[in-house]
């Protein structure tokens, strides 16, 4: 059974609220169509410490709130040591390398994730390294239910003003929010690190890059 994240934050910050809304969602229907490939006798092969897609895959689509997400839970919510390494992470980041918030083989924003990772899920094998199961197995790999993505990507529609029902359904099947959405490996990672350094993310200013 799938369950909200939440902050103490979210009466403050009404875009954490859009942003864990959509996840919610989005792990709701991630949950119904893991239970039903599980019913057909498959098993599910992502667990902690299986981080083959964080490190092979290069092609992550990210959009502006989930970018705003991991600024912010990275800035505020991340402590100890782990803090430092995500920080170095993030300064020598160079494109097509492994995700930078990996740490230790476990993804250190998993809370706040992007819908991407949430919905990339291997069933029967694990990954054999640098394997891209989308490609090599296709029938392994999870298919989103489009019901409940379009219905999360809504949710994430009142951050870019469209706040209308209706307006919101429509554009979401219609998939306007991919004129925006970005590469995580195109994101300029290195202004977060230099944020991490005693910066407080500002409440109106809120970065997009």
């Amino acid at each position: 059974m799938a369950k909200r994240v939440t902050f103490p934050e979210e009466k403050s910050q009404p875009w954490l609220t859009m942003l864990l809304d959509a996840y919610f969602i989005a792990d709701k229907g991630i949950a119904l169509e893991i239970a039903k490939r599980l019913k057909a006798g498959d098993t599910l092969a992502c667990k902690k410490g299986c981080s083959s897609c964080c490190t092979t895959h290069i092609t992550i689509p990210v959009y502006p709130l989930e970018v705003v997400g991991i600024y912010w839970y990275v800035i505020e919510k991340i402590l100890g040591p782990e803090r430092e390494i995500i920080k170095k992470n993030l300064m020598n980041f160079e494109t097509g390398a492994g995700c930078p918030f990996l740490v230790h083989g476990a993804c250190s924003i998993h809370p706040v994730r992007p819908l991407a990772c949430r919905h990339f899920n291997v069933f029967n094998r694990p990954c054999s390294p640098g394997e891209d199961p989308y490609y090599t197995r296709r029938k392994d790999v999870l298919s989103p239910n489009e019901r409940f993505k379009e219905r999360a990507l809504a949710a994430m529609l009142p951050f870019h003003g469209i706040k209308e029902s209706s307006e919101k359904k429509r554009l979401a099947k219609a998939g306007a929010l991919n004129a925006v959405v970005k590469n995580l490996h195109e994101i300029d990672w290195k202004s977060l690190a230099r944020r991490m350094d005693g910066q407080i993310l500002p409440k109106r200013r809120i970065p997009r890059d």
